[in-house]
């Protein structure tokens, strides 16, 4: 008990040997006129900052270290001053980027010690906009190496042409969002969605060309995502309507196929098969499209909804091409219509028979009633006379 007591003892008086080489550097608010964004190479630049040593153990500040404060301000000059009990202590200015103050300067016994730092400077000449450092503070080791950086305050300097440029660049942007929406208006696509973004994207624009730059970056960056929007908006009403003109194509393409199916017989006809595994194609196109348009995601549906509509153009196209084949090469022989006039031919074919029967009756009867010798008439004997030799005709001729 009595050895632990010893070490708790011993470790109290440990701590209190080494608390003199500790000190402690507090900076309290750091004043920058002016506040917000610096323009490049033309802001004049005011800093008042001051450091209080907390004093432990009775020394203020270490000796063999050094406070080092440090900026990026063009021409700068520092103004400080050492107060010691209250007294103040001015030193000499000093122009350069880094101000080193030496712990054999600060370093003090038992007393409350302050020291007031001002800094005046110029915004750097930045080739694009870029965040500097206005000042810092910093406790270094004897090597001047970084111990531990204690305040660090920095500001935007910003490069007007560049901001310019900036705001031209969106401004050709959202022109161009205007022609399309026009033109999909034209085409008659809803675009009151996009036309509401386009509005957000010119207000920004317009508060960006009176603000200062790091307010002015924002604003930009709203109006790009407005514009942004307006487009998706865009290929949302794009997409709608590509779906439904390919719907509308594959509709009419289902129509010729029925057709086909049904009043031509052509189900099994190999010119058909090709014209229906293209339609499928052209309806997974579409299926796809609507899943996408369900999605979110419009850009992706349009593109896929283009797709289906293409696909679905060429079936009817083909569907076209089977029909004219088939007007151009009737299938079958087809007897020409003549029923107009069959009355007529069977009217001629009647009478020529009965002239013909006419005919023949009359010779039968007319042929016994020419025969030699004691007939019976006209309707004498049947037998056929025997008719001259020609050559014993021949004889009483010559």
């Amino acid at each position: 008990m009595k050895t632990g007591s010893l070490i708790i003892f011993l470790s109290i008086i440990f701590c209190f040997i080494a608390i003199p080489a500790m000190a402690s550097v507090e900076v309290g608010h750091v004043n920058v006129r002016p506040s917000g964004d610096l323009e490049s190479g033309k802001s004049n630049v005011t800093v008042d900052l001051q450091m209080n040593f907390v004093s432990i153990g009775g020394q203020t500040f270490p000796s063999d270290e050094s406070i080092s404060l440090r900026t990026e301000l063009e021409n700068p000059v520092w103004t400080y001053s050492i107060i010691l009990d209250g007294v103040e202590n001015p030193r000499p200015p000093v122009s350069r980027k880094q101000l080193d103050l030496s712990g054999w300067e600060l370093s003090y016994e038992n007393i409350d010690e302050n020291v007031k730092v001002s800094l005046r400077g110029m915004a750097p000449k930045v080739d694009s906009s870029r965040e500097i450092e206005i000042v810092s503070v910093n406790v270094a080791t004897p090597g001047g190496r970084i111990k531990e950086t204690v305040k660090n305050v920095t500001a935007f300097v910003a490069d007007p042409g560049e901001l310019k440029g900036d705001i031209t660049s969106v401004k050709e942007t959202y022109s161009k969002l205007e022609k399309d929406i026009a033109q999909s208006k034209a085409d008659g696509i809803d675009v009151s969605k996009a036309e509401a973004k386009a509005k957000e994207a010119l207000n920004s624009l317009n508060s960006a060309a009176g603000a200062s730059y790091s307010n002015a970056q924002v604003y930009i960056k709203n109006a790009n995502t407005y514009i942004k929007d307006a487009y998706s908006m865009i290929d949302l009403g794009q997409s709608k309507k590509t779906i439904d003109d390919a719907k509308e194509a594959i509709d009419k393409t289902d129509e010729w196929i029925s057709y086909f199916k049904i009043e031509k017989g052509l189900g099994s006809d190999p010119r058909l098969a090709p014209i229906v595994t293209k339609r499928e194609f052209a309806a997974e196109y579409a299926s796809d499209a609507k899943n996408l348009y369900d999605s979110g995601k419009y850009s992706e549906a349009k593109k896929r909804a283009e797709e289906a509509y293409k696909k679905a153009n060429e079936v009817f196209d083909e569907t076209q091409e089977l029909n004219a084949e088939l007007e151009a090469s009737p299938i079958g022989f087809e007897f020409p219509d003549l029923s107009g006039i069959l009355v007529y031919v069977i009217g001629i074919i009647v009478v020529i028979l009965v002239i013909f029967g006419l005919l023949k009756f009359m010779k039968n009867r007319g042929g016994g009633g020419r025969g030699g010798g004691g007939g019976g008439g006209s309707f004498g004997s049947r037998d056929r006379p025997k008719k001259k030799s020609t050559a014993h005709q021949y004889d009483e001729l010559f």
